[in-house]
């Protein structure tokens, strides 16, 4: 199992006055950062329900804080995250007091120090336009600052209006200037109002670190300590419904009753199964003694295959893993199979075992190797079985294809090209997001349920709002849209619609039915023994291969003569 996330304690930083006197309040600045409080309370609520959020004001008119810093004001305290403390944010007002982020952050630092006992991650996300005068900052050190945030392992996150690094230092700021060099020291990240705010629109969860299972990889009598990591697997779905009990008390009370009614206490049931009218006990012992045992974890190639072989209607599950060596005296006889399967183009068939007595899995191991930024590993990918593959007849083109002309099957064959994605990656981007990249595209009907469960929480009697515009662009391809224009025009004009009477054709076709349908059944009688006769191959529990082109022991020979010397008696690890 993957470790438990820890706990987070985020502090938001508001500034709600003005940095630098005789300045109006930015309303629109305000309307952004509560724009941003908002979305990261959200996202809270739907994916990390335990973190704890607190809200700080600078620029209030009351002066509230651990260190009487003037126009300073928690806001709340630490809580979990709910609609009520988005309600309190979007409730503040914007004023013309004024204050600087410095003195705030140390008083931040300081309620943090009294109110966070546990071990969660500390946080800080600071939210200002970083405009204060020169002899402000002045009077601070940013050694201080950030020696200050590491001895109280805590994390800082600011976000202003304009980026720091991709600006000339002279076109700084005295008070973007201290900020920078206190996320250099801290290796901090700053960032601006927009991209945050483009990065709030999708609620992605936090890839937790992933977990290592270890195995021996078994091939005839070679033993390569292996472990292996999840790098594909299904996206999360959107959580169950559930019915809201209010302030009610439920108490479920569980009781065991027969036909009867007749109550019987849990001490007097014996389980069993019910075959038509009878049952059959089953105690406990026997239960066990029918339960399947696959014997002890392990991880064997039972033969190699073709990579052709192994069509994409083969791979089964929804989890991608990748396989490497564990030990460093396992690296040579490891990436010597791989290198080998490589050349000659080669599969490995795999019975893998995840624990002691767990359902056996066949699976395949591709190499991969030259991929830059990755190492060379073998990518696990699970097999069906014989009973769990389905295969989808479907009608045969070519009958189709016999009926079009010419001019009708090369406006189609154009048709589908306009209908292809563009191969280059800055082709993908759309005003300023790629969303086709592979791995990029976000569940937006999730994200849109999301938004109208806010939205409901917040105004619930106000009706619910139309999908957001950023998540409809999701569904429009405007090259793809214009690039197939032309070719759907001229679809239909090659393409003429005719209206069809079903009616009559199904009094036809089952005319038709009735004629056939003694021939049919004396077919169909004839047909029983030979099905009968091929039983037992239907039997067959996992997918055959075709394994007689590939010489299992003339590639356990090249691994050994490559690499003899790593294949001693250390490899043998239990």
């Amino acid at each position: 199992m993957p470790p438990k996330s820890e706990k987070e304690a985020i502090v938001l930083l508001i500034n709600i006055g003005v940095t630098c006197p005789n300045t109006e309040n930015n309303s629109s600045l305000l309307e952004k950062i509560k724009h941003i409080s908002k979305r990261i309370i959200e996202k809270k609520i739907f994916l990390r329900p335990k973190d704890e959020i607190a809200v700080l004001l600078m620029g209030s008119p009351i002066t509230k804080n651990c260190l009487n810093t003037e126009h300073v004001r928690e806001l709340t305290d630490f809580q979990i995250p709910n609609w009520d403390l988005i309600q309190e944010i979007m409730n503040v007002c914007g004023t013309n007091y004024c204050s600087n982020w410095i003195e705030a952050l140390y008083a931040t630092t300081e309620f943090i120090k009294k109110n966070v006992i546990d071990n969660s991650t500390k946080k800080v996300i600071l939210m200002s336009d970083f405009n204060e005068e020169d002899d402000i900052i002045s009077q601070f050190e940013t050694d201080s600052i950030a020696d200050l945030l590491h001895t109280e392992k805590i994390e800082f996150l600011s976000i202003g209006e304009e980026a720091l690094d991709d600006r000339p230092e002279n076109t700084l700021k005295i008070s973007e200037i201290f900020l920078k060099d206190i996320h250099k020291k801290m290796n901090s990240q700053h960032i601006t109002f927009s991209n945050a705010i483009s990065d709030l629109r999708f609620y992605l969860e936090i890839p937790p670190k992933p977990a290592p299972w270890n195995a021996i990889l078994e091939l005839v009598d070679i033993k390569i300590p292996i472990v292996s990591y999840i790098k594909v697997t299904d996206t999360k779905k959107f959580p169950a419904w559930k019915i809201a009990k209010g302030d009610k008390k439920v108490i479920s009370v569980s009781e065991y009753s027969d036909r009867q009614r007749t109550v019987y206490n849990k001490e007097e049931m014996v389980s069993g199964y019910k075959y038509g009218g009878d049952f059959i006990p089953v105690e406990k012992t026997l239960e066990e003694a029918m339960s399947y045992k696959s014997g002890p974890q392990s991880y064997k190639i039972y033969s190699f295959t073709k990579r052709s072989n192994i069509g994409l209607e083969h791979w089964y599950d929804y989890t991608t893993r990748i396989v490497l060596p564990r030990l460093e005296n396992a690296e040579d006889p490891f990436f010597s199979l791989v290198l080998a399967m490589h050349k000659m183009d080669v599969v490995a068939i795999v019975r893998k075992v995840y624990r002691n007595d767990c359902a056996p899995k066949m699976v395949t191991l591709f190499p991969c190797i030259d991929i830059p930024d990755e190492p060379w590993c073998l990518v696990e990918i699970s097999l069906a079985f014989a009973e769990d593959r389905r295969v989808m007849d479907t009608r045969p083109i070519k009958s189709v294809m016999k009926q079009l002309s010419n001019e009708q099957n090369e406006a189609i064959d154009n048709l589908l090209d306009s209908l292809m994605l563009p191969e280059t990656e800055d082709s993908y981007a759309l005003e300023g997001s790629q969303y086709f990249l592979p791995g990029s595209v976000s569940d937006p009907a999730v994200q849109h349920r999301w938004h109208m469960l806010s939205h409901r929480a917040l105004n619930p009697d106000k009706p619910l709002l139309p999908m957001e515009d950023y998540l409809c662009k999701i569904f429009e391809v405007p090259s793809v849209k214009e690039q197939s224009r032309s070719h759907l025009q001229r679809i239909a004009q090659l393409f003429q619609l005719e209206s069809i009477n079903h009616k009559a054709e199904q009094k036809e076709e089952s005319k038709k039915e009735d004629n056939v349908q003694d021939g049919n059944r004396i077919e169909e009688f004839i047909k029983t023994d030979d099905k009968n006769d091929n039983a037992d191959s239907l039997k067959e529990p996992v997918m055959f291969m075709d394994t007689s082109d590939i010489d299992l022991d003339e590639l356990v020979k090249q691994i050994k003569e490559k690499y003899a010397y790593a294949f001693v008696q250390s490899v043998y690890i239990t």
